[in-house]
This record gives structure tokens, sequence and C-alpha cells, in this order.
């Protein structure tokens, strides 16, 4: 377990974070300058804030109000950084036993041959790291610090700068790690997808504070605000207005639709904030017989961006020409399904896939 709440002034940024997290790989999320590197570079010792605590287990890394500082060579932390830190005048060899001075030579040299042959770096020991491609100096510096047995591993955007390729090599290999030392493992990254690939739990940090934490069904799923939401992917979010209550939804006015959502405590013609993920948004298949009777609505296709392998396509409300609702769907599905700008279709909002914001707006 680890728990960490730290805070800091710094000229027109406050950093106030607070969060506690197990032993799997742990998420760090959130847009540029929002306060993820400083936090993980506190954690690492690289940085003592002005107030707050950092636990580890039994362990007390950090307390202001006790005076307690434990300094970064003796938390046993791995700490990759954006740009690596490999040092250009050792090679990968020695590179990796940096941390190992202190051992005798027979032992240092075990641990280098054990994590050379982890990270598939065998046959580029004598090589310096500007003879390396981008992802065998990542391999490099996950090596090396893997090699001193750290208690936690932290990666801050250590993956963001490889191609698409060697990144998800990369995150394979991250998971290989955790499972291989069983150590927690905290990575800072802002893209959705590797976020959603990597984390048992994700912390979302906004303008220097944790606005929410949980699995990635809930950060994905149920974001806490639009904010969040549209952070990870949720790009259609609208207003409407409560209609009635039944059993098991709730009946909301939206843009001249009746559209059923999950039900929720809300007052009769209170206005609620909802959102559905682009790839809930389902094509109606006009030869097949309807299962559902509610929730349909024509839109026009407005146009079509290709992603790589799916499409987010772009939908305007036939009726509210203003109204743009936001649908993904795989490439082969996109051609089945014969989908072309300027045609007119109807989609379905499940109301399973659809999330009702708490009345608190943002």
């Amino acid at each position: 377990m680890i728990e960490v709440a730290i805070r800091h002034h710094l000229p027109n940024f406050v950093l106030d974070v607070h969060f506690r997290v197990g032993e799997g790989v742990t998420v760090l999320f959130g847009p540029s300058g929002s306060g993820k590197s400083l936090t993980i570079r506190t954690i690492a010792g690289l940085f003592c804030p002005q107030q707050g605590y950092i636990r580890v287990g039994e362990d007390v890394w950090l307390d202001t109000e006790e005076g307690i500082w434990i300094p970064p060579q003796k938390r046993r932390v791995g700490y990759v950084p954006q740009h690596y830190g490999l040092f250009p005048h050792l090679n990968v060899a020695q590179n990796i036993a940096f941390g190992l001075r202190h051992l005798e030579k027979g032992e240092r040299d075990r641990r280098v041959s054990e994590v050379v042959r982890l990270m598939q770096l065998e046959g580029l020991e004598s090589r310096h790291p500007r003879e390396l491609s981008g992802g065998q100096q990542q391999r490099v510096a996950l090596a090396r610090v893997l090699v001193i047995q750290p208690r936690v591993l932290l990666l801050d955007e250590a993956l963001s700068s490889l191609d698409p390729v060697l990144r998800e090599e990369l995150q394979d290999e991250v998971r290989l790690i955790h499972r291989q030392y069983g150590m927690p493992v905290l990575l800072i990254t802002h893209d959705v997808q590797e976020a959603y690939m990597l984390a048992d739990q994700i912390v979302v940090i906004h303008q220097g504070k944790v606005v929410q934490t949980g699995n990635q069904e809930d950060i994905f799923r149920r974001p806490a605000t639009p904010t969040i939401a549209r952070a990870v992917g949720m790009r259609n979010i609208f207003t409407g207005v409560v209609q009635r209550h039944a059993l098991d939804a709730t009946e909301i006015m939206w843009e001249g639709h009746t559209l059923r959502i999950p039900r929720c405590q809300c007052l009769i013609g209170e206005r609620v904030t909802f959102g559905i993920r682009p790839e809930d948004v389902i094509f109606v298949r006009e030869h097949r017989p309807l299962k559902y009777t509610h929730n349909i609505v024509e839109v026009l296709v407005v146009d079509d961006h290709p992603t790589g392998f799916d499409h987010m396509i772009r939908l305007q409300l036939a009726d509210v020409p203003g109204i743009i609702l936001y649908a993904r769907l795989p490439h082969v599905l996109m051609q089945n399904l014969g989908i072309r700008p300027g045609q007119k279709r109807r989609v379905l909002l499940r109301v399973r896939a659809i999330h009702v914001f708490s009345p608190v707006k943002n």
C-alpha cells in the first residue's frame, strides 16, 4: 500500500494531492501541467513539499510534521524519467550496473545478466546510448532501475516518445515486470488508451488536485464530472429535463426527444447532465427487427475521421442542426454498415450505456 498526501505552493499553482493505492499498476492520468510529474518526483525523493507525508507499507518516507525525510538513495525507488536519463559516456552494461557499485563484482554481474535477459538486451551490452533505438534505450532505462530491486517503480511518461509498435511492446513489458517482481508500479500518462490498457487503478489529477480515483470502469464509464469525462474520451455530454420516473429508468426531454436514462434521484423539471461514450452509440440495422423501441434518434452523418483501425463519425441530430453526436466504429463494421457522409441514419443510445452526472455542474 502506498499513501500520498502532499501540499506545496508554487507561483500560480498549488499541488494538493491525496491518494492511496495498492500493489498493482496505478496510472496517474491528467493533462500536462496538472501536477503528475511533481507528485512522482516527490515519491521518488527528488522533491520535498512544504507539507505532507508519504507511506509505503509500514515505512514512512516523508512526514513534514515529524521532520521525517528519507533521501532517495535509501527509498529503493526505480524512477524512469520521460527522456530515460541514460549516461551517454557509459555502455549498456555500465549504465545498468551504475546503482550496484556497492556490491561485489560477482553479484553485480549476476544481477546485470538477469535483467539483460528479462529486457531482451542480449548482445547490446557494449553499445552506448547513441547507438541504440528509442525502444532499446527505454529497455536499458527500465533494466537500470530493476537491477536495484526497487520497492516501487515510477515511470514518468516513459513510453510517450516511442512509436506505436514499440509503445505497445513496452506496455506488455510493464505488465511482465509487475508480474515478475510483484512491485507497485506508478505510471504517468495523458494517453487515454494507455491508461485503459495498463491500469489496475487510475488516479485522475487536474489542476493540482485528485479529482477521481478508481478502476477503468469507474473512470471511463462513470466519470465524476463532465471535465473528467471529456478527458477520458466521453465526448457526448448533454443536458435534459426530467419528465417522469419509471421503475427502472428516468425519462427526460432532450432536444425534443424523450430519452430514457438510468433512474436517478432527480426532481421532476430538474435539468440533468448525462454522457455516453462514442463506442456506445449504436447504428440501427434497418433490415433487422428492433429489440428496443426507445432511445432511437435520426441523425445526419456529417463526416468521418479514420483513427487507424477505427473511425470517429460526427453525427448531427436530423431535426436539431446544432447538436453533434460522436460515434466510434471499427473499420470492418463501418464498411459492413455502409456508412457515408450525407446519409440519414438512425442510432440507438442504450440506457445502460448512459452515465448520469451528479447535479453539481462542472
